[in-house]
């Protein structure tokens, strides 16, 4: 599946390349159009290439793509056209490698020109390929002044079969707190790329070809069906258009929309013309080599061969297959803005739903429909590395990383770091078992017991046979009259911590830490403005196989208690409890469901509970009963506050310090659905910091860390929109 970045899909009108220049500082060896500095001819003067951008706007083009060669070569040509492109109320976005980003202060001059000229979205290209010419220092201070200016980015790598194996600390330099957005490519045998793919070479040239959505407008004013693949083609190739010079680009545009052969690329792809091809009479026994190396040397063979052309021209004008395109477009256009094929998909709900269910059934086959997201440009391998392995996955996940689909599109990256995770994950295991065993004995010398919670509690419950989860901390609840002496007693045993130190928050004491391992010992399960019946979760406690002074809840609260805590944790890490119910479930298939929903329904703040539960049951298919989600509200706040939940419950890995206060606020307050429940809230929150001074100190520290002003502006917009939408 041949991908691309783009601002909106569909065909042709959504957005038109312009090369302003083939000239390039840099002379990669994969590169598409064989840009260099030697590069000959004359680029397009200024005043052609705003006549051209007039053009697309007089064919309702909705957007431009600036690229080149390297277009900031040429910076006042670039801060030209983008300020001509917001006159003409056009979106604009540039492709570049970044070069002029060297120091911060250059990223941040050239930044904010762009901002300020009109700049939409920044795409910058990085990979072993322009590693030969610069390091990743430039594209790290891009993306952190692109976060400054608030500038959607994108960093887009191509690579071979085989990654570099440094491309992790590559990623690394664009960290996801930068807001960048990772999207790795296969080369394909294009350009000086046709070198580095040997013959024998066997790529993917399966499902639609997306590089074939809209036109490129090249350097000498040829307009090409895509991007970069076409650029060496003969004129004579359905990929070429024509040319800006003698036709108009709406006349090209309309020309590329028309075209029953790249209607059929970019719907079914090249495979798509090999299989009508197959059904041409003429061509029923024409010979299709047994592998090609890339989507693009299948499309190439095809649309060279002239009698090919014409004989699939005449084929795919039928009436009945072009309205099967049509509507195959209207499914992949839909799917794209906002359903399956879209990035926020992908990168979501998708990318967690194939994990989540490999991880379930380690041994058996991905599912077919796996392939369409793993084989997306969208999918950011990097931060769904740190997704999972802060799910605590990365253990049930390893025998997955062998299986050949996952070889085939995850980058090697993403595999060593899931393999590097489990392996810290497992020792964290032992580590956590004997801290457990610790503060299990120190509980039977003080005579109390406590209730384990969370991440250990699932720990402790997950069926033999089947890898648990890991966990970060460790959480324990018991009597307020025990909770400080215990601490103390963990203390004089090793652990660190400060002396005679009070309740750090609501419900837990100050932590304390050992072998690298955070304790909170609880003195309830939850903040009490919550308002759960903690007495009634705690009356099916249930033993621990190895530890006599220590328990679960039973099956129904650890299930209510976990959902309820994804919101207070804002819903970041969703996937994690989604492994804790099914994990539940498995062991306990008679689970009182009803019982889950009368608890739920006397919270103060029923939301929180019923709003992660529907999403995501509604996308990793849990398998809970529709009786049991039919007792949630359904009110506008509801469905307002599942906007919010589903932007963060299947991406969101900031912690609870990393969110900013305003959108937490916001949050908690859409998870009450009534003004009672809001004032016991806002009374309980100024409680708290009215009686520890000190606590507003540490809150101004963390409103800065977070950026507090930039951020909860860019959540409210992000908010607003989703509502909007």
């Amino acid at each position: 599946m041949n991908d691309i970045d783009d601002l909106d899909f569909a065909p042709s009108r959504g957005q038109v390349a312009i090369m302003i220049t083939r000239r390039c500082n840099m002379t990669c060896t994969h590169c598409s159009v064989e840009s260099g500095p030697k590069i000959g001819g004359t680029d397009p003067d200024a005043q052609e290439l705003v006549r051209w951008v007039g053009m697309a706007a007089e064919a309702r083009v909705r957007a431009i793509r600036i690229t080149g060669g390297e277009p900031m070569l040429r910076p006042s040509v670039v801060l030209r056209l983008v300020s001509e492109c917001r006159r003409l109320g056009m979106a604009s976005t540039m492709t570049t490698n970044g070069f002029w980003g060297r120091t911060p202060f250059q990223a941040r001059k050239h930044l904010r020109a762009l901002k300020r000229a009109g700049l939409c979205t920044l795409v910058v290209s990085y990979d072993k390929y322009h590693a030969d010419f610069q390091g990743p220092g430039p594209i790290r201070n891009i993306a952190l002044a692109a976060r400054r200016f608030d500038i959607p980015l994108n960093v887009t790598m191509v690579r071979s079969t085989a990654d570099p194996p440094d491309l992790i600390e590559i990623l690394n330099q664009t960290e996801t707190e930068t807001g960048a957005r990772v999207r790795v490519y296969d080369l394909q045998p294009v350009g000086r790329g046709n070198s580095l793919l040997p013959a024998s070479a066997a790529g993917d040239v399966e499902g639609f070809c997306a590089a074939c959505a809209f036109p490129a407008v090249a350097d000498d004013g040829r307009v090409m069906a895509c991007n970069g693949p076409a650029y060496f083609e003969r004129p004579s190739s359905p990929l070429v258009l024509g040319s800006l010079r003698q036709e108009s680009l709406a006349k090209l545009v309309e020309r590329h929309e028309r075209d029953p052969i790249l209607d059929t690329i970019r719907t079914k792809g090249p495979a798509g013309l090999r299989d009508e091809l197959r059904r041409t009479p003429g061509f029923e026994s024409h010979v299709f080599r047994s592998s090609y190396r890339g989507i693009c040397d299948l499309c190439h063979e095809i649309t060279r061969d002239e009698k090919a052309v014409t004989a699939l021209r005449e084929r795919l004008a039928r009436p009945d297959l072009t309205a099967a395109r049509r509507a195959a477009w209207q499914v992949i256009a839909g799917n794209r803005r906002g359903g399956a094929l879209s990035s926020r998909h992908v990168n979501g709900a998708g990318a967690c739903e194939v994990f989540l269910r490999a991880a379930w059934q380690p041994t058996e086959p991905l599912a077919d429909d796996a392939v369409r997201i793993l084989g997306s440009a969208h999918l950011d391998w990097r931060r769904l590395a740190g997704y999972l392995g802060g799910s605590g996955l990365a253990r049930p996940l390893e025998p997955v990383l062998d299986h050949p689909e996952v070889v085939r599109w995850a980058p090697t990256f993403f595999r060593d770091s899931l393999r590097q995770r489990g392996m810290h994950d497992g020792l964290r295991e032992l580590v956590h078992r004997d801290i457990i065993g610790q503060i299990g004995e120190t509980l039977t010398e003080l005579g109390g017991r406590g209730v384990l919670l969370k991440g250990v509690a699932m720990l402790v419950r997950t069926r033999s046979g089947r890898t648990p989860r890991t966990t970060t901390d460790i959480d324990i609840l018991v009597e307020p009259a025990v909770a400080q002496v215990l601490r103390e007693r963990l203390i004089d045993r090793g652990f660190s911590g400060a002396t005679n130190a009070g309740q750090d928050t609501y419900h837990h004491l100050e932590p304390i830490n050992i072998q690298g391992v955070t304790v909170e010992i609880h003195t309830r399960l939850m903040a009490g403005f919550w308002g759960l019946p903690e007495k009634e979760l705690l009356q099916d406690r249930r033993p621990t196989p190895d530890w006599a002074s220590l328990d679960t809840m039973g099956p129904e609260a650890m299930a209510f208690h976990a959902v309820v805590h994804t919101s207070s944790s804002f819903f970041a890490f969703g996937l994690k409890t989604a492994w804790d119910l099914r994990v539940l479930s498995e062991a306990n298939p008679a689970l009182e469901w009803e019982r889950v929903a009368a608890w739920a329904n006397r919270l103060t703040a029923p939301r929180a509970f019923w709003t992660p539960l529907r999403m995501l049951s509604r996308e990793l298919d849990l398998g809970l009963p529709s009786s049991f989600l039919r007792h949630g509200p359904v009110d506008p706040g509801a469905a307002r506050l599942e906007k919010v939940a589903q932007e963060r419950l299947f991406r969101a890995t900031d912690a609870f310090v990393d969110l900013d206060a305003v959108s937490k606020a916001g949050m908690m307050l859409l998870m009450h659905h009534n003004l009672i429940g809001r004032a016991r809230y806002v009374g309980a929150k100024l409680w708290w910091r009215g009686s520890r001074p000190a606590t507003w100190g540490d809150a101004l520290r963390r409103a800065r860390h977070a950026d507090l002003v930039r951020q909860a502006w860019r959540n409210y917009r992000l908010y607003a929109k989703n509502v909007r939408g």
